[in-house]
């Protein structure tokens, strides 16, 4: 009787001492509309023209539009620049044929006019290309410098707090490097081609076509290298740092059903539900991410496969014609093009591939 006096008193002290506490989980649309809010702030920040949101349902057409749309090269301006190197290549021909009997070596004398004038139609549009593809590095830089810390947050709050802090440190480390080496380096390099091109296509004895070929190669395979080891070394970080992230995230499940007594399995599934919601707001930023370094690219990229198909027309007129200084002028400009090609090309592979190795590698 004793006994059971005294472990009713206890249960009543326990009563009387104990504190309510009311608990209830977060609405996972407010912490989606939260990190939406976030990435909008940056697409706005950059005037990439689509909401967080919008990236479920972008179409490969409504991508082909926005990139036209921002692309600052008329049909009319690239079809006037052929028509006006092939207007030149035929007109000095004309003039070489006619005058070759009046003026000694009237040949060459019009064949120099004839690449000095292309290269001064050329110029005011390569120039242009070359500062839209380094303001389009830097545009670049600044976009992934001001994302990658959010989705790196999203995805350690989504359970891949090891694999989130990898990609940040890398991804933003490459991509200062980058921006770096581009703003000091880029257009020294480009303009230094562009002089060479056309020192070497006017003076007949000079060749220096051979000199801005071994440079584009040079760049090309130097990037292409670097771009392979980086992201497979991101990737292998990745899925040994996804791997450890999603031994915690079990490891933290039984520990949750094992401990918390009655509803444990219950906290565990909730947990788990919330995980997989979370992980989709994490794919939706990615993919976000993904679509606006596409549409801060891709606008220059299509300028310089035009700039570089006018290019390789002008020279087949120019070889047709038998004109072999604006032909070595044209293919020239056309490996200095394919030299920030290659930089634009490498640099927006780089983080789509980084980002997409992320995604993967945190939904186990």
């Amino acid at each position: 009787m004793k006994k059971t006096a005294f472990i009713f008193l206890i249960i009543m002290l326990l009563f009387m001492i104990s504190v309510p506490i009311k608990a209830c989980a977060e609405d996972i649309n407010d912490i989606e509309s939260e990190y939406n809010d976030q990435i909008d702030v940056v697409m706005d920040e950059y005037d990439i023209g689509i909401k967080a949101e919008e990236a479920k349902e972008v179409t490969i057409s409504g991508m082909t539009d926005k990139i036209i749309s921002k692309t600052d090269f008329s049909k009319r301006k690239a079809i006037n620049l052929l028509v006006t190197i092939i207007l030149v290549t035929v007109l000095t021909a004309i003039l070489k044929t006619a005058g070759s009997g009046l003026i000694k070596n009237s040949s060459d004398i019009y064949s120099s006019v004839c690449t000095l004038t292309a290269a001064a139609v050329i110029a005011p549009e390569l120039s242009r290309i070359f500062i839209n593809g380094v303001n389009a590095v830097k545009l670049s830089g600044g976009f992934i410098s001001a994302f990658i810390p959010v989705y790196a947050g999203i995805t350690a709050v989504s359970g891949g707090a090891v694999t989130a802090g990898v990609y940040d440190i890398t991804v933003l480390t490459a991509s200062e490097l980058i921006v770096n080496l581009s703003c000091s380096f880029l257009m020294p390099l480009l303009s230094a081609a562009t002089l060479l091109s056309v020192t070497g296509s006017v003076c007949g004895n000079a060749n220096f076509s051979g000199t801005v070929n071994i440079i584009k190669k040079a760049v090309t395979w130097l990037l292409t290298s670097a771009m392979l080891l980086f992201t497979g070394y991101t990737n292998l970080k990745c899925t040994l740092a996804g791997k450890a992230d999603g031994a915690a995230t079990k490891t933290a499940r039984f520990i949750i059903s094992g401990l918390v007594p009655v509803i444990g399995s219950a906290v565990s599934d909730a947990y788990t539900t919330v995980r997989s919601s979370l992980l989709v707001i994490q794919g939706t930023a990615g993919a976000a991410g993904n679509i606006a370094v596409i549409l801060i690219i891709m606008p220059v990229l299509l300028q310089i496969v035009v700039f570089r198909l006018i290019m390789c027309a002008g020279a087949a007129v120019s070889d047709i014609f038998d004109e072999g200084g604006m032909t070595k002028l044209l293919r020239s400009f056309d490996s200095t093009l394919a030299i920030i090609q290659s930089v634009l090309v490498c640099y927006g592979m780089m983080f789509i591939l980084c980002t997409a190795a992320l995604m993967k590698n945190t939904g186990w």
